[in-house]
C-alpha cells in the first residue's frame, strides 16, 4: 500500500494531468485540475485504506464533466489515470491500484444527481435573488426573518446553509459559474454578520470555548463559520482562524486560549493526511492533548469513521450536529448564585479575607473589590466566588 502511493506520488502531478488530458482528447484546464483532484483522492484513498473517498471523488466528477457539457462515456478518468501512470508504477503497485479501482466500481452505483433537495420557503427566496445578483433582495430575505422573530439557529439552519449546500450543487452540475459562487457566498457571509448583531447574545460569561480551522489552503469555511456564529448564541466564546494555519502554530494557540473544543474542516481528500498530522500534534503537546477535537467536511463525509482513524473525538455532517457534540463537551456553567442574605454574608467574607491577604484599609476595601476585579477580568460577583467560596 505504501509503496503504491510513494510510487504515485513521486510522478510530477503536472506531467500527469497532461497526459491525461491529451489522452482524452481534451487539454482543457478544468480538466487538468479535475485531474489533479482525482489523483489526490486516488493517492488518499490507498493511503488510509478507504475506497469511499475515491468513490465520492467519481460520482463528483462524473457530474462536474456533465455539468461542463462533456461526454462521460468519452472521458473515462479513472481509465486515463491508470494508463498514464502504467509507465511509473511497479506490478505491485498497479495491481493495487487496479484493485482499488474495482472497489469503487461497485461504490458508485448512481453517480450523477439531478435535482437537489427541495429547499425550504425562505432559503429558496434567498437562493432565487441571490443567484440573479440581487445581493438587496437576498439580504431582505433574512432580515425580514429576524423582524418576524427567528432565532439565530432558524435563519442560518433554516436559509442560510441550504441554500449553500444547493450552490455547491449548482457549481459542480455546471450551472453557475465560480463567479456566481463566489459573489453568493459573500452575501451568505454578509448575512451571517447581520445575524450576529441582530439576534440577542447569551450575556453571561462564556464557560466553554471553540477554535475552528480549515485544514488546508482551500476557502470553503462557511460551515464552520456558521458553527462559531451559532455557538456564540448559545455563550460560547470562538476563535475562526480560517485556512492555511501551519500545524504547529494552530498547537500554540491552542495551549495559549485553552479551549475545550478544535473544529476542523476538512474538504479536499489531500488535505486528510494535514488533519492527521495536526491531531497528532494536538495530542503530542502537553497543553492541548486533552482538547477534543471535532472532525467535518467533505472529505470525511465520504466516510464518517476516518475521523477516528484520524485521532479525532467525533464527526459532524454539520453545524447542527456539530453543535450537538459540542453541548456534551461544554465545561458545566456554574451553579445558579445563593439567594440575597447569603450572598452579602459571603461578600462580607470576601471583603474581610481582602483585608487579610493584601492588608487593604478596611474603608478602601469596597473600590479594592472592584479594582481587583477589573484587573483580573472578572465581575466582582465572580471574584466573591474566589474568596470566598459558599460553605460545605
Amino acid at each position: 500500500m505504501a509503496g503504491a502511493v510513494a510510487e504515485i506520488r513521486a510522478v510530477s502531478r503536472d506531467d500527469l494531468a497532461r497526459d491525461v488530458a491529451v489522452g482524452l482528447g481534451d487539454a482543457d484546464v478544468q480538466l487538468r485540475d479535475l485531474v489533479h483532484l482525482h489523483v489526490d483522492a486516488l493517492t488518499t484513498a490507498l493511503e488510509l485504506g478507504a475506497p469511499e473517498l475515491l468513490a465520492e471523488q467519481v460520482r463528483w466528477e462524473a457530474t462536474r464533466l456533465r455539468g461542463l457539457g462533456l461526454d462521460l462515456e468519452a472521458l473515462d478518468v479513472r481509465r486515463a489515470v491508470l494508463r498514464a501512470l502504467g509507465p511509473h508504477l511497479s506490478a505491485p503497485a498497479t495491481s493495487r491500484v487496479r484493485l482499488l479501482h474495482g472497489e469503487v466500481a461497485h461504490l458508485v452505483a448512481d453517480p450523477v444527481a439531478p435535482t437537489g433537495p427541495e429547499l425550504p420557503a425562505g432559503a429558496a427566496a434567498y437562493l432565487r435573488a441571490a443567484l440573479t445578483l440581487r445581493r438587496t433582495e437576498a439580504v431582505g430575505v433574512v432580515e425580514q426573518a429576524l423582524r418576524r422573530g427567528a432565532s439565530a439557529a432558524e435563519v442560518t439552519l433554516g436559509i442560510l446553509q441550504p441554500a449553500q449546500v444547493e450552490v455547491g450543487r449548482l457549481w459542480q452540475a455546471g450551472h453557475i459559474t465560480v463567479a456566481q459562487e463566489h459573489f453568493i457566498s459573500a452575501v451568505t457571509q454578509t448575512c451571517l454578520a447581520l445575524v450576529a448583531t441582530s439576534t440577542d447574545q447569551v450575556s453571561a460569561r462564556a464557560t466553554s470555548r471553540l477554535v475552528a480551522s480549515a485544514v488546508g489552503t482551500e476557502g470553503h469555511d462557511l460551515g464552520l463559520r456558521m458553527l462559531c456564529e451559532l455557538l456564540q448564541d448559545e455563550g460560547w466564546e470562538t476563535e475562526f482562524l480560517g485556512a492555511g494555519v501551519p500545524g504547529p502554530d494552530l498547537v500554540s494557540f491552542v495551549a495559549a486560549v485553552e479551549p475545550e473544543v478544535v473544529a476542523l474542516s476538512v474538504t479536499l481528500p489531500a488535505a486528510l493526511a494535514s488533519a492527521r498530522e495536526t491531531i497528532g500534534l494536538l495530542r503530542a503537546d502537553p497543553a492541548c492533548r486533552d482538547v477534543r477535537v471535532l472532525l467535518g467536511g467533505r472529505a470525511v463525509d465520504a466516510k464518517p469513521e476516518l475521523a477516528r482513524t484520524l485521532g479525532a473525538d467525533g464527526w459532524a455532517p454539520g453545524p447542527a450536529e456539530a453543535i450537538a457534540l459540542c453541548r456534551g463537551w461544554a465545561t458545566p456553567a456554574s451553579p445558579p448564585a445563593a439567594d440575597d442574605g447569603s450572598r452579602a454574608s459571603r461578600r462580607e467574607r470576601a471583603l474581610a479575607e481582602l483585608v487579610r491577604r493584601y492588608e487593604f484599609e478596611e474603608r478602601n476595601v469596597e473600590g479594592a473589590l472592584e479594582l481587583l476585579a477589573a484587573q483580573m477580568r472578572l465581575t466582582p460577583d465572580e471574584l466573591i466566588e474566589r474568596l470566598a467560596p459558599p460553605r460545605g
